[in-house]
């Protein structure tokens, strides 16, 4: 594997700050879809009289509850990727 010299490093710098404004796009994305699950769960979980519901919309609702779990941890994830090619491209660009 073959070292990066400065000159190197600053000529990826370009296509790393790229990556990291897709990826903060894609972050942002992922919360935003998790705060819109968010409301959907807590309507349906909270709106619609339990007695009432059939097996599946149950199912529905308690697998929207997973699905905004997993998209939160998702969007923490992807945070800690930008702060990484952040801090990689600080490096890079001086």
């Amino acid at each position: 594997m073959s070292k990066q010299t400065p000159q190197s490093d600053q000529d990826s710098a370009p296509d790393l700050a790229k990556a990291l404004k897709e990826n903060r796009q894609a972050t942002k994305a992922v919360q935003q879809a998790a705060d819109d699950l968010s409301v959907v769960h807590a309507v349906l979980d909270s709106e619609v009289p339990k007695e009432t519901l059939a097996p599946d919309v149950g199912e529905a609702i308690e697998r929207t509850d997973q699905l905004e779990k997993k998209l939160n941890e998702s969007g923490k994830n992807l945070e800690k990727v930008n702060e990484k090619l952040a801090r990689e491209l600080a490096k890079r660009s001086s």
